[in-house]
């Protein structure tokens, strides 16, 4: 096979199977919840028993208490239902990605006129995300790194493991304070060709890497300029080429 022939990668391709994450560690959990709470999420919400959708959102989080607060279900036919031990089931739809979650009310309140419903919080969340473009898997003898920030409150670096015009994929160290639905700056973030790019990120997924004490973390990008897109491309397809490159030859 004449190597110099060989196809660029057909990058409109995609992959929509959905990945689901089961997140279930406490501060991950609280962070998601947290985000759902900051962008004012509207939540779907069904009661066990009842196929009917109402809707609610979130009030409060406070991990000191262990408790999340939710607002009084709509429309009212849906808060009648609700008292002391009724198990919500609840969705709340951030970036496209579905984030649901079961809690079960133990206290029912009203302030102004309005009812709300003291939670305990999750124990677990699923996240649900789907892939929608092409990535190439970038070989571990090029120790490429990802430099990331939040909100100059931390700073951590890890290795690229994918990448596409999407997002990348990287490993982080298990302590890592990042949660899924983080936006984080991508300060530098290496290619092969020994460029780096700067850029705005968002994590969609982390789990825990399988016989490791690391975790993979997906990431979004966010805005990326046309420049940086021509740069990530080119990035791209000099890692495909290396893989046809080093498949072996067939008759």
């Amino acid at each position: 096979m004449d190597m110099s022939l060989a196809e660029p990668a057909d990058f409109r391709g995609f992959d929509s199977r959905p990945r689901r994450e089961l997140i279930t560690n406490p501060a991950r959990v609280h962070r998601m919840l947290q985000n759902l709470w900051d962008r004012r999420v509207l939540l779907s919400a069904k009661l066990e028993g009842d196929e009917n959708g109402y809707t609610t959102a979130l009030l409060d989080v406070n991990p000191l208490t262990g408790t999340i607060v939710l607002d009084e279900l709509a429309p009212d036919r849906g808060h009648e239902r609700v008292g002391l031990g009724t198990r919500l089931r609840l969705t709340g739809v951030l970036g496209g990605v579905p984030t649901r979650f079961v809690g079960e009310v133990f206290d029912v309140g009203v302030e102004n006129d309005i009812a709300f419903y003291r939670v305990a919080m999750p124990q677990q969340l699923e996240y649900l995300q789907r892939r929608a473009f092409f990535r190439a898997y970038v070989p571990r003898s090029l120790e490429l790194r990802v430099h990331l920030v939040m909100e100059e409150r931390f700073e951590v670096t890890g290795r690229l493991l994918d990448i596409s015009l999407g997002g990348f994929g990287m490993q982080l160290a298990q302590d890592c304070p990042l949660a899924p639905l983080d936006v984080v700056t991508v300060r530098a973030l290496d290619l092969p060709d020994g460029q780096t790019i700067s850029c705005t990120a968002e994590i969609r997924y982390m789990q825990q890497e399988y016989g490791q004490k690391l975790i993979r973390a997906g990431q979004r990008f966010f805005g990326l300029d046309k420049s940086v897109e021509r740069t990530l491309m080119k990035a791209i397809y000099s890692l495909e080429r290396e893989q046809i490159r080093k498949r072996p030859l067939t008759d």
